[in-house]
């Protein structure tokens, strides 16, 4: 990452500032940060094995020093601009390629997608603009946004949808992550525990714009304080 930051003049999204050192940040301290924690963003359906593991990661947080406030709406769920977004995506990308050559589930969204009128696309543009502003101001007050990374802590192989999450799709059922894929906001995921099927739970930590430094001292700290090398799930033969 220290490598391929910094500015360059082909990439109109690279910025063009002074690139951290991002290796010491690793070593910074977490005293003071102010942290967000929202549990469901405002429409997210965790199931309560994983809450219960990343509710216990975010009070860790508190004896580091930090400040943690439970904001349980930040946004309205963005998933028809995220829809919007991925369809153009992968209409563009895939158009011509052979259904039968596609994984069975993409060649499903390739199919919605091709038949996304263009108007629609075009009437979310500037609602996506909104929604970064809103996120942007959202960060003048926390340093830190912490959720689950995903609703539940694992699915079988070859399922695409949880099956407790029929309702949505191969697209939204991940409700904490496209939202950041739209702002594009600085995101990690972090191992924080296991489930009582001793499956692994990650905890998401957003930060503000370019502030890349917040997340790596945080999670960081954050592994070295709170142990899980020695934790492994169960295997079953």
């Amino acid at each position: 990452m220290q490598v391929i930051s910094g500015y360059d003049g082909r990439d109109p999204a690279s910025v063009s500032e002074t690139v951290p050192n991002y290796i010491d940040a690793c070593e910074k301290p977490i005293e003071g940060l102010r942290i967000a924690w929202s549990p469901t963003l405002g429409y997210a359906k965790p199931n309560r094995d994983v809450l219960k593991v990343t509710e216990s990661a975010v009070r860790h947080f508190e004896s580091l020093g930090c400040s943690v406030d439970l904001v349980e709406k930040v946004i309205e769920d963005p998933i028809d601009l995220w829809m919007a977004d991925f369809y153009a995506g992968i209409g563009v990308t895939l158009r011509d390629e052979n259904r039968d050559l596609l994984d069975p589930a993409l060649a499903e969204v390739l199919k919605y997608a091709l038949n996304e009128p263009i108007d629609s696309y075009y009437s979310k543009v500037f609602r996506r603009y909104r929604l970064h502003e809103q996120i942007r101001k959202f960060f003048q007050n926390y340093d830190l946004l912490l959720t689950p990374t995903l609703p539940i802590s694992s699915l079988n192989a070859g399922v695409n949808v949880p099956p407790e999450l029929s309702d949505r799709n191969i697209v939204s059922w991940s409700y904490y992550t496209y939202p950041f894929n739209l702002t594009g906001n600085p995101a990690a995921s972090i191992p924080c525990g296991f489930d009582v099927d001793g499956m692994p739970v990650g905890l998401q930590m957003v930060a503000g714009f370019n502030h890349e430094v917040d997340i790596l001292k945080a999670a960081a700290i954050f592994e070295a304080s709170y142990p899980l090398a020695n934790k492994l799930p169960m295997l079953t033969l």
